[in-house]
């Protein structure tokens, strides 16, 4: 029986639409591929897939507002109609004690170089201060 070349095999399978909106998963950087399926799988066992990332690029966002004071070319805020309001800082914060030791290492890492530009830019209380974030000027 003679083959057939594998073109003209897909060819004649049907083809199924592509869905109109792919599925949103948000990438963290400075993360290993173990940590981010696991922050995927956290995100979508709480129902909310992408938070974690969003999360992080509010805290950025809002490390940026105050370390440059707000200036010219600061990104604007994630639009609230079209995605629910991030928590930021404290959002990842929960996040890290739901997460394994690894992972844990991983994100507290990216999430404190945010968090040591903050606290060389700014004055207010000390990080091991409940709220410290919220009083920093």
């Amino acid at each position: 029986m003679p083959h057939r070349p594998p073109a003209a095999v897909r060819a004649a399978l049907s083809h199924h639409p592509r869905r109109p909106h792919p599925p949103r998963h948000s990438v963290v950087d400075g993360v290993s591929a173990a940590t981010l399926g696991e922050i995927h799988r956290l995100d979508r066992a709480r129902g909310k897939p992408g938070v974690v990332a969003r999360d992080l690029a509010s805290w950025r966002h809002q490390a940026a507002q105050v370390t440059r004071r707000a200036g010219p070319g600061t990104p604007d805020p994630p639009c609230p109609c079209c995605e629910p309001d991030p928590e930021g800082r404290p959002g990842l914060e929960r996040v890290l004690g739901a997460l394994s030791r690894q992972a844990r290492r991983e994100l507290a890492a990216v999430v404190g170089s945010v968090d040591r530009r903050v606290l060389a830019t700014t004055y207010g209380p000390p990080p091991d201060v409940p709220g410290w974030r919220e009083r920093r000027y």
